[in-house]
């Protein structure tokens, strides 16, 4: 039993977020939750491989699970008020439903209990799509599961994480609006919001009608980040700002080169910055870049749900392989020098010879201390930033490692 496993385990014998559940990792690419212990039931939500969760319970082969952040649920609008876009459940034992309706097809998750706060996400007839406090739980396979040796503290951070980059706006509800479309908010914890439809509302833009970023300026150079750090992160947030406002309007505009040079900026910023100010607002811009990310490839994963279900096969598989080419590292050819931020962790099973991984933002990357100059031991579960040079390695699955040239530890996140 998974469960009993967790509770074991001494990594995971700390406090967790909740009622002292414990801790686990999604293992596989795209775990789904579902809303009971059976693929037949409702799916609730996609996850991503490396995502945290919060074991509730076990029926195997079968997991409920919390996730960070909380969960999309829908609730009949006789059992919630609103207040802006904050909603207040007015009943006892209310249905949490997985589908804006009482059929068979969607088996409840759970019940609020009268109190409980929710988020308003749209709208569909007598239904409200709302986001759900943490202590919704859904159903995954066990097998889709693992569970890192990590202590308490890093477990938290690794949630407060994900918890921040699926944090959403709610939607203020307008008397006699129409149906609200699904909607994508993404927020950093003291950003600005940017906010997508995953559908095509009526009269929404097409790939035809989305006005491309403006090109008036080549990509940034890392020199010129050296020189002027502040004045190049500016200039930086301006092009993210269009990036976003566009990628968030119609997935064509996605353009991962730019997103790569923009992050390139806001790490050098960091480098070479030693203004604390300049430091965060360089962190949250990075934050926005993974939350873009995250948006981009969640939003593919429904047009490619969406293909299949309008039995577009051929699509739903071009869809599908553009997504697989999109989460996979870019190719790198030969030696270049790279800065990188991220969180240090140790990972002997991944590779027992480089097992120290710099994480962020769902993404890690290999590297090592060939000289033995830096000791990554005195720097696990701490933030860092890290100058150093790809070596091509075949060993390695990600075909490289960081061979650490200089290291630089950041101060704590306001």
């Amino acid at each position: 039993m998974i469960l009993s496993l967790l509770l074991s385990a001494p990594f995971l014998a700390a406090p967790a977020q909740q009622d002292d559940f414990p801790y686990a990792e999604i293992a596989s690419e795209n775990a789904v939750l579902f809303a009971f212990y059976d693929k037949k039931s409702a799916q609730v939500l996609e996850l991503e491989k490396g995502m945290p969760v919060q074991v509730v319970t076990e029926y195997t082969p079968w997991t409920k699970v919390r996730v960070p952040g909380g969960l999309n649920v829908w609730v009949h609008k006789d059992y919630v008020t609103w207040e802006g876009g904050v909603g207040s459940i007015t009943s006892s034992r209310v249905r949490i439903r997985p589908r804006p309706s009482t059929d068979a097809s969607s088996t409840p998750l759970g019940h609020f209990q009268k109190g409980d706060q929710v988020l308003l996400m749209g709208q569909k007839e007598d239904w409200f799509e709302v986001r759900a406090p943490e202590t919704v739980s859904a159903w995954l396979l066990t097998s889709q599961l693992q569970m890192p040796q990590r202590d308490a503290a890093s477990w938290k951070r690794i949630w407060a994480e994900h918890r921040s980059e699926r944090a959403v706006e709610p939607v203020v509800l307008e008397e006699g609006a129409d149906d609200v479309v699904e909607t994508v908010v993404l927020k950093e914890a003291d950003g600005e919001v940017v906010e997508a439809s995953t559908e095509h509302a009526e009269g929404a833009a097409t790939p035809s009608a989305v006005k491309p970023m403006e090109e008036a300026r080549s990509l940034f150079r890392s020199v010129d980040v050296a020189k002027d750090p502040e004045a190049q992160r500016l200039l930086a947030v301006k092009d993210l700002e269009s990036l976003a406002a566009a990628v968030t309007s119609n997935n064509a505009a996605w353009d991962r080169r730019r997103l790569d040079n923009l992050e390139m900026v806001f790490g050098h910023v960091i480098w070479h910055s030693t203004d604390l100010r300049t430091i965060n607002e360089a962190r949250r811009s990075l934050t926005r870049i993974d939350g873009l990310r995250r948006f981009y490839f969640s939003a593919l994963a429904a047009d490619v749900r969406r293909a299949l279900a309008a039995k577009q096969s051929e699509r739903a598989s071009q869809l599908d392989k553009a997504l697989a080419a999109e989460k996979k590292p870019m190719v790198y050819e030969g030696e270049g020098t790279s800065v990188e931020i991220g969180w240090v962790e140790y990972r002997p099973s991944v590779n027992a010879n480089m097992p120290y991984r710099l994480v962020r933002g769902g993404r890690e990357l290999p590297m090592h201390s060939f000289d033995g100059h830096q000791d990554l031991k005195e720097f696990v579960n701490r933030e860092i930033v890290v100058r150093g040079i790809w070596r091509n390695d075949k060993e390695l699955a990600a075909g490289r490692v960081l061979a650490i040239t200089e290291l630089r530890v950041l101060p704590p996140r306001e």
